[in-house]
Order: structure tokens, then sequence, then C-alpha cells
């Protein structure tokens, strides 16, 4: 759900596997909200990709009998992309997510009345097996919808998929859907084409997003925990399937397998499945990188206006060298191993792609870096944009987009403190000094 200094972005779109049948947003400035955390022009980078995908199930003999609701695993299938996994539900991992084997019912923890811990003035989840690592506050709630607003301008819609501005999708699910603000921006984009009747559905574990009925949005929330399968929707039920940040959801080994069965399942055929995801690691983009063969015009020249990096997975990075940024890096990896999170999941979510890649009809990508700060060869005069051309002083609206990603990185460091922290090994009173110090750097 971050990305330090450069943002990696990846959107693949992978329309429908082929029927056996067939012969073949403006950025808000944020100038005066962050003056002392820019006061530093930052060159780092993490992740951020996307990946879309257009799907048809595979007939209707193929599909395992998933009941519509039944007993819950502690797994989570929203990356599932495990062929075999959708031909029979053995393949899916399970576990527990209630109290240890061997506990009674009656003495079970109560996770879902009663979900939430306070730890430092923010609320966490405190069930002790989600491993989900960010608070659950109203200033989260706020610094997600700033990260939507800003992704939204950097990809320059809501959804990527060129399939969607030709044909609008009539049902969409939203999996792991938060406050809704994605729908709600969808349906406004939709909307303006013309399609202001699309049905939109919103899932999460908790529900947190506003009756939108009453905005007149044609919404419905599903209150579900995406670790457990199967997810609560009849097969082929929906047309765009769209998924954000939920790898802080799910454990490594989830997205190493089956990470796409369950929403292939429930998308229909010809539908498009579309994922967001970051790596949480920063990095230090390199100076005018190459930018990858292939790109369409209209994404360069989006790159071009927004002043962020196309890049491709052999783009080369270094390591971060600010030392608060590198104190993180270990911080993190530390505290994502422990809670069995992948801190490169990006990775991980492009090879799930790749390996099924030749069972769908066609399959793109977009990853994009988005510096943190003006950099020294932008500064210098001697940047080249994504598109090899000259790149000019950064205006206004370009800087304010650097800035709203600097806050969204910080809050995020800010937000993951209690497992920073442990990981760390800091007691109290030395992390109050080590924040105290990087405080009097900015």
């Amino acid at each position: 759900m971050a990305f330090p200094l450069t943002q990696e972005s990846k959107d693949s779109d992978r329309p429908g596997r082929a029927d056996p049948s067939s012969s073949s947003p403006s950025v808000p400035s944020t100038r005066e909200e962050s003056n002392s955390r820019l006061k530093q022009s930052l060159m780092w980078a993490t992740a951020i990709r996307t990946d879309m995908l257009m799907h048809a199930p595979p007939p209707p003999k193929a599909e395992p009998l998933y009941p519509s609701s039944g007993p819950g695993h502690n797994h989570s299938a929203i990356f599932d992309h495990d062929h075999s996994s959708f031909q029979s539900e053995s393949t899916i991992r399970s576990g527990s997510i209630s109290a240890a084997s061997g506990s009674s019912a009656s003495t079970a923890p109560d996770y879902t009345t009663r979900p939430f811990t306070r730890i430092n003035n923010r609320f966490y989840f405190r069930d002790p097996d989600n491993p989900y690592p960010l608070p659950c506050t109203v200033a989260e709630v706020h610094r997600q919808s700033m990260r939507t607003i800003l992704l939204e301008h950097v990809f320059g819609a809501p959804v990527c998929a060129p399939q969607t501005r030709e044909k609008p999708p009539k049902r969409v699910l939203e999996i792991a859907c938060g406050s809704g603000l994605w729908s709600a921006r969808c349906h406004d984009y939709f909307a303006r084409s013309g399609r202001p009747n699309v049905s939109f559905t919103g899932m999460d574990i908790i529900s947190i997003a506003p009756d939108m009925r009453k905005a007149g949005i044609d919404w419905h929330f599903v209150r579900h925990d995406l670790r457990k399968l199967p997810l609560p929707f009849p097969s082929e039920s929906f047309d765009l399937i769209f998924i954000k940040d939920a790898s802080l959801c799910q454990s490594a080994s989830t997205q190493q397998t089956n990470l796409l069965a369950e929403p292939l399942r429930v998308l229909k055929r010809g539908g498009v499945l579309e994922i967001w995801d970051s790596d949480y690691v920063f990095r230090a983009l390199l100076p005018n990188p190459t930018y990858p063969p292939n790109i369409a015009e209209r994404d360069r020249n989006l790159a071009d206006a927004t002043a962020t990096y196309l890049i491709s997975p052999a783009t080369p990075f270094a390591a971060a060298q600010n030392q608060y940024l590198r104190d993180y890096n270990a911080w993190v990896e530390k505290a994502f191993e422990q809670r069995r999170l992948n801190p490169m999941p990006c990775a991980t979510i492009g090879l799930q792609f790749s390996t099924e890649a030749d069972s769908f009809q066609s399959v793109g990508s977009r990853r994009v870096a988005i510096p943190l700060g003006e950099v020294r060869w932008e500064k210098d005069g001697l940047g080249w944009s994504s598109s090899g051309r000259p790149q000019r002083a950064l205006t206004e609206d370009q800087l304010a987009l650097r800035r709203l990603a600097m806050i969204t990185v910080v809050q995020m460091i800010e937000g993951m403190e209690p497992i920073l922290m442990q990981a760390s090994g800091k007691t109290r009173d030395e992390w109050e000094q080590c924040r105290s110090v990087v405080g009097a750097k900015e």
C-alpha cells in the first residue's frame, strides 16, 4: 500500500481465456500539509503494480463444486492464478483463523464483533492470524483515499483495461473495498461515458463504506474475510473485478500458489480482472531509466504529463542511500517475515500471470516509477522522460503529485510503527529518540 520513492506499477491486461468451443483527476496540492517532510528530495523507489486480466471461465463441466457458502479457510485467493486450483478444490490450502486446535467454541475469541485492539492510540486488527499490518483509523482511510486518487491520476483512469472503455461492465466487484472510494469514482467514470447504471458490489472484512445508494449508485456491500474460501458469490457473477493492495491481507505462500482461482471463478466469460499492488521496500531509481519497448503512445504521453517514469522488470535500481529508509527496509522485511507477508509482491504476482499467459487471449502490463521529489538529474537539466524526450522543469501539478506520494508513504510508515518498532528491537524510549532525530533532520 505504499510506494516509498519510485513507485512501480504494472497493469496487465489479459483478455479472456479462449473459449474451448471457439475456432481460435487532478491531484490536490499538499504543500502546506507536508512542508516539513518535503525538504529533502528523495530519489528512492518502491513499486506499485496493476495487473489486469480479461477472463472467460472454463466450461461448466470443469468447474469445481464450490458451495455458495461454507466453512472458510485461512487463505486468500484474490490473486489465485493456478489453473489447477480451479479444476480441483483440494489444491486450496486451509487453516484455522479462530482459536487454536482443541479449544472449544465457547472460549474462542470473538474477532467478528470485537475486531480491534488499541496500540499507541491507533486501532489494529486483534486477530493474531490476520497479517494486515496497518491501522484501522480515519487517518488511514484518508491516506488510502489520497493514494487511490493519486493512482487514478497516474494511470489516467480508475480502471486501466482498454476493453472497459469500449464495453463498460454491467456488474463490478471490488475486493477489499475499504471505504468504497474506488467504486464511487469508477461509477462516475462510467457515468460520464453514458453508463450510469453499472452495479457495484464491495467486499471486505469490516464495513466502513457509506451507503452509496443515497448518492444514486447501485451499491451493495458484502462482509467477508477474503482469506476464507470460497468467496460468497456464484460462478460467473461479475464483468469486472478490481483488487487493490490486497497483498497485505494474505500470506506470502498464498501469493505464490492459487492466486487467481476464486476471482476467476466468479468472473464472467470475457470479463476483466484488474489488480493493483505494490512493493514495500525502498529502492533508488538510477538516472534516466530506459523506457520499455512496445508502450502505447497514450501511456507515454501520460507519463510525460505526470513526470513519472515507465519502467520494466529489467529496469536497474540501487539500494536506498538515506539511512532512515535503509533502516525501514531492514525492519519491514523482518516484520513482514514474522507475519508471513511478502514485502515484494509485484514480482510474485507477475510470475503467476506469466505462467498462465498462454491460457488467455492477451496480456498487457504497465509499470510506473514515481520519484518522491525532484531528483538530481532533473534539477541539473540532464533528465529524459519515459518517451525519450528531454525532461523539462517540473510543473506545480507534477510537484504536487510527488508531494502527495511522499505523504502517503510517510503516513504508511507511521501506521506500521508497532511492527517496525518490534522488528527493530528498540525500546519505546529508543524508538522515540530515533524519531526525534529523523524529525530534526526534516
